[in-house]
């Protein structure tokens, strides 16, 4: 047993605790460098992202220049949260390969297999999820509130650092919701849940989910929560559909391996 352990993780085996250290100490050090990269690749573009995040605005019919400014300080905190945003985004695929070269050594051979397209497969998701919210929810969105601002008789007078604020939650929370699919599957291969379990569970997922959207929009009405819990329950749903089909072709890989031929 303890030579099957061996050839399964020999890392594990010859490696010392200060070396499994020094390379925890290694990646936090390359993902600090590649995220300083992309903050500060963001802070010197801050103006051109800008640009970007008014087109929604501008989208659903209103002038970026009738924003305002409040705060004396606002201006530095669009700065910086713009560039952080955008540093994540730009930094994540390095991110993710880097906290995969660490982990690799800890896996067994089947493991590996599946390590490099989970990572792949969450970065895509991510950006997805960012795209997603961009190109069809912000705009969706913000039409929503003007028109309510309207019908309520009020002055639709916004400051900039809410409007991005505002934008760059939608989007950091749509990126982190899209990540949900991954989670569920590796929980699946992993044999910690099943597409039955899953399917039992569609009115407590239903329930968890509108608090997650609740957690991740910044804001309370019922709109802009279904924008975000519409398309993560149904994401799940797809996920259940997905880890049946997993499910099934571990089956027929496993009655293969049960026959003569295969034994």
């Amino acid at each position: 047993m303890k030579d099957d352990v061996a050839n399964a993780r020999p890392e594990l085996e010859t490696k010392p605790f200060l070396a499994h250290l020094e390379d925890l100490r290694w990646t936090i050090i390359r993902c600090v460098g590649a995220l300083t990269v992309g903050i500060a690749v963001c802070a010197f573009t801050a103006k051109y992202i800008l640009e970007i995040l008014y087109r929604p605005y501008r989208e659903a019919g209103r002038d970026p220049k009738d924003l305002f400014n409040i705060g004396v300080v606002d201006p530095f905190s669009i700065h910086m949260e713009i560039s952080l945003f955008g540093g994540v985004i730009l930094s994540l695929p390095l991110l993710l390969y880097f906290i995969g070269q660490f982990l690799l050594p800890a896996l067994t051979a089947r493991e590996k297999r599946f390590l490099a397209p989970i990572f792949l497969t969450g970065a895509i998701l991510f950006i997805v999820g960012v795209v997603f919210c961009y190109t069809i929810v912000l705009k969706t969105t913000l039409l929503f509130f003007i028109g309510y601002s309207q019908y309520l008789g009020f002055t639709t007078m916004w400051t900039i650092k809410g409007l991005i604020d505002f934008e760059v939650q939608m989007l950091l929370g749509f990126g982190l919701a899209f990540e949900l699919p991954l989670v569920i599957l590796v929980l699946n291969l992993l044999g910690i849940v099943s597409s039955s379990q899953l399917a039992s569970k569609r009115r407590h997922a239903a329930f968890f989910i509108f608090l997650a959207a609740c957690c991740i929009i910044p804001s309370t009405d019922l709109f802009s929560l279904s924008v975000l819990a519409v398309p993560m329950y149904l994401l799940y749903e797809a996920c259940i559909w997905v880890a049946r089909m997993v499910e099934r072709r571990k089956a027929a890989v496993s009655q293969g391996e049960g026959t003569p031929d295969g034994k």
